[in-house]
């Protein structure tokens, strides 16, 4: 019986470092090792399962482009080299905020090939931008979200304000 790693799309860099984590850490949780990559299992602990972090450390290897194998390389445990790459892609800094802001707040149906399209990419990026620490609350999501709709939306957006309704995203 081989082993095969799913449909997780390897990690190539900056531009699909969000999406890569959360299917490498639900591809960790779903084989029993996430643990050992965020640290509830320790060297420490009494029940810590070498084999079981080094298994976790090549699932990651082996998710990732191998141009970007020279991250990992000499990282002890799955934590190690889950961290190095976090430390390499995870942009945090206030030009990422503000381009994901901007993002946010200039995307319009219109430039969307279908409304699905719209709101997932209004959600993810508010997502991403609560990854980052800049929390953006639902009822900020729902007004976006009206905002961006054309013109022949404006009678539904005055009947949703005159109702009272609260806007949540």
């Amino acid at each position: 019986m081989t082993a095969t790693i799913p449909a997780i799309d390897k990690l190539v860099g900056r531009e699909n470092y969000t999406t890569w984590k959360i299917a490498a850490k639900a591809y960790l949780e779903c084989e029993g090792l996430w643990e050992y990559v965020d640290g509830t299992k320790s060297v420490f602990d009494g029940d810590y399962d070498v084999a079981k972090d080094r298994k976790a450390k090549a699932k990651i290897i082996l998710s990732i482009s191998p141009i970007n194998y020279a991250h990992v390389d000499g990282c002890v445990t799955s934590k190690e080299a889950w961290n190095k790459l976090q430390e390499v892609f995870e942009d945090s800094g206030l030009t990422r905020k503000v381009g994901l802001l901007r993002q946010l707040i200039t995307t319009k149906l219109e430039d969307c090939k279908s409304i699905e399209e719209y709101v997932n990419s209004i959600v993810s990026t508010a997502h991403r931008l609560s990854e980052l620490k800049f929390k953006v609350g639902d009822e900020w999501v729902g007004a976006l979200l009206l905002a961006g709709l054309p013109d022949e939306y404006k009678p539904m957006i005055m009947g949703l304000e005159s109702s009272g309704t609260a806007i949540t995203g």
